[in-house]
């Protein structure tokens, strides 16, 4: 992970410390945390120049786009993980600093950044935090954050509905997939990295940025900074084995089982038959086949200042 100098920094975006705040108002705690989230800002000396209250997710991507255009420095945008890949666009390889308010229901992506999920410890990382360089993952030609999967946990993304998650928080994807495991077909994946090809009869396959898949530890090496993606594989297609196997992973004990693969890449391909759905961040976007890269250092985020200090707490490589 790469530090920018601060100085450099707070001198680039004027004394007033001023910033721009977009928030979906549609995740889960955006609407009523909207206008706490600005008076928190300002409170904390943070100048807000302009605020949007974004009600169509659809609109996020044109907003923020037309903010980055008018050169602001530091916009701070309020969502879950869906909201912050939908945007990275807009700050990769660019002159802007991205400030997260975690308000979805998940925020895979700001626990893997060690940003405080209440909204007090969220705005002292803005305000009193560091920049840092981080790494981001591309589907095709468009960039995600966190997580890419097929399998179990696109068909959840698909089905679960805003109600339930508002109503019982992360718990809804665990309902969700209870009821889903008894219905769901295996499928044959491709998986094309590192020169080789692999097949697997598989209910899930995971590509991970970051460390987090929901609220469970992928693996407890991967960090946003490491130039790897971590690829995970249920590789069994019975049903009941992967339940096991899903319950370990949730008890960070997937490791346990030999049905867990694990491997570290820059690039794969990912194919399956029958084609399925393909959920970047807790959003079905496209369809198998894709292609996965890792992008090194491509954005700019406020992150604690404590953050190396976190992640020099590391366990060994995952091996395949």
């Amino acid at each position: 992970m790469q530090q920018i100098d601060e100085d450099e920094f707070h001198g680039s975006y004027n004394h007033e410390r001023s910033a721009v705040l977009i928030v979906n108002t549609h995740s889960r705690k955006g609407q009523q945390f909207f206008l706490s989230a600005k008076d928190e800002l300002t409170k904390q000396g943070i100048s807000i120049v302009a605020s949007y209250p974004v009600r169509y997710p659809e609109r996020l991507p044109e907003v923020v786009q037309n903010a980055v255009k008018r050169k602001y420095k530091l916009i701070v945008v309020g969502g879950g993980d869906g909201t912050i890949s939908s945007v990275v666009d807009y700050f990769a390889y660019r002159d802007v600093v991205l400030g997260i308010l975690p308000f979805g229901t998940v925020n895979s992506f700001a626990r893997t950044l060690g940003i405080p999920l209440d909204l007090r410890g969220a705005v002292e990382v803005i305000v009193n935090g560091k920049v840092v360089e981080v790494d981001l993952g591309k589907v095709d030609h468009d960039y995600f954050s966190n997580i890419v999967a097929i399998g179990l946990s696109a068909r959840i993304a698909r089905h679960i509905s805003r109600r339930l998650k508002k109503y019982t928080g992360v718990l809804s994807y665990g309902l969700m997939g209870i009821w889903i495991m008894f219905s769901h077909r295996p499928f044959e994946c491709t998986l094309t990295m590192n020169n080789k090809v692999f097949k697997f009869n598989t209910h899930q396959v995971v590509i991970a940025n970051g460390r987090h898949f929901g609220v469970t530890p992928l693996a407890q090496n991967a960090t946003v900074d490491d130039r790897e993606l971590i690829v995970f594989v249920m590789d069994t297609p019975n049903r009941w084995h992967t339940l096991k196997l899903w319950i370990a992973f949730l008890l960070g004990k997937a490791t346990i089982f030999s049905q867990a693969r694990f491997f570290n890449v820059k690039e794969v391909k990912l194919g399956a038959l029958p084609p399925q759905c393909v959920e970047v961040d807790g959003e079905i976007t496209t369809k198998t086949p894709v292609n996965i890269i890792l992008v090194p250092e491509a954005l700019k985020v406020m992150v604690p200042g404590n953050l190396g200090d976190i992640y020099s707490l590391e366990s060994p490589k995952c091996k395949a």
